[in-house]
């Protein structure tokens, strides 16, 4: 299964790394980013594109793995700094190694039925989300 969706992950893969020098760009602002020189269309296309393929091509062997795309570049940022493009690499390999601590846990015998690893995701992903809004709302003016 992995070898069938290798193309579509690695096309996926090329096209948002394709817009690392924008996302920086973007960072300060859409007009800033159209003033120097990035045309917003064709990196939005890019950018949406490649998710969209990346991420639909890891579901569809994986299934649903929820909050990881969400929670794991939060949790990298501290650690690479604000540039967007910096936060691309460390959040897939922190995404992958998020994924591979709840198949572990998963994987754990115990007694009674088995957890799904969204299930494990999610009991990871939707306190620290919820932590996130609210942090966020105490901080806004």
């Amino acid at each position: 299964q992995v070898w069938f969706v290798l193309p579509f992950m690695g096309l996926g893969w090329l096209l948002v790394a394709s817009t690392w020098r924008a996302l920086d760009a973007l960072s300060l602002g859409e007009d800033t980013a159209a003033t120097l020189g990035f045309s917003m269309r064709s990196v939005t296309a890019r950018a949406i594109l490649g998710t969209g393929l990346a991420v639909g091509a890891a579901v569809s062997v994986t299934g649903v793995v929820g909050f990881v795309g969400l929670v794991v570049p939060h949790l990298m940022r501290p650690l690479v700094g604000q540039r967007p493009a910096s936060l691309l690499l460390p959040s897939a390999l922190g995404g992958a190694a998020l994924v591979l601590a709840a198949d572990l846990f998963v994987r754990i015998p115990v007694n009674g039925p088995e957890l799904k690893l969204g299930v494990v995701t999610s009991l990871i992903g939707a306190p620290f989300f919820l932590w996130l809004i609210l942090r966020t709302r105490r901080e806004a003016p």
